[in-house]
């Protein structure tokens, strides 16, 4: 089996790393203040927001972590924060090499970072599985008529090996 990194989106994530730092200054001081005031609802409310400003940003930094693309012969695997998609070599079409931009999203996760799900695109409507909103990636076609796009880094390495597997299935049909 082998695994494929996403291409990341790596703009903006130093001001990014600044702001959640500032934040959780910002919200130490904020939790620091009330718990100090008399009473336990204050400490109580101070808590509940500082678990779920901590809770998010969390989820900031991990949910892109988490996308990784695993091709075995007979599958790829696309593995996102809270689940994974399997994709059988043998409901797999084409894979063509596009140049995509991602636009309104329907029932989709589009952090920066972290762009998985259904997606209307330059390319019509897409299932993506992407790092960055815009860029290169790799277009699979299945059999069902479902576009599904991908962007990992070594996008030549992957395309390879997905059209041997593409051409395989054809000469065993």
């Amino acid at each position: 089996m082998k695994t494929f990194e996403p291409d990341p989106d790596l703009s903006g994530r130093s001001p990014r790393a600044l702001a959640l730092l500032a934040l959780a200054a910002a919200l130490a001081y904020y939790t620091y203040r009330v718990s100090a005031a008399p009473g336990l609802w204050p400490a109580l409310l101070a808590l509940w927001v500082f678990l779920l400003v901590a809770g998010s940003a969390a989820l900031l930094w991990w949910m892109p972590a988490r996308l990784r693309y695993e091709l075995a012969d007979d599958a790829l695997t696309v593995r996102t924060a809270f689940g994974r998609r399997r994709i059988l070599m043998e409901n797999l079409r084409a894979v063509e090499p596009v140049e995509y931009a991602l636009g309104r999203r329907s029932g989709s996760a589009a952090l920066p970072g972290y762009y998985v799900g259904r997606f209307q695109s330059n390319l019509g409507r897409v299932t993506a599985y992407t790092g960055r909103a815009a860029g290169k990636g790799l277009l699979l076609l299945l059999n069902t008529g479902e576009q599904v796009l991908l962007a990992p880094k070594r996008a030549g390495s992957m395309r390879t090996r997905l059209q041997v597997a593409v051409s395989t299935d054809v000469e065993e049909a």
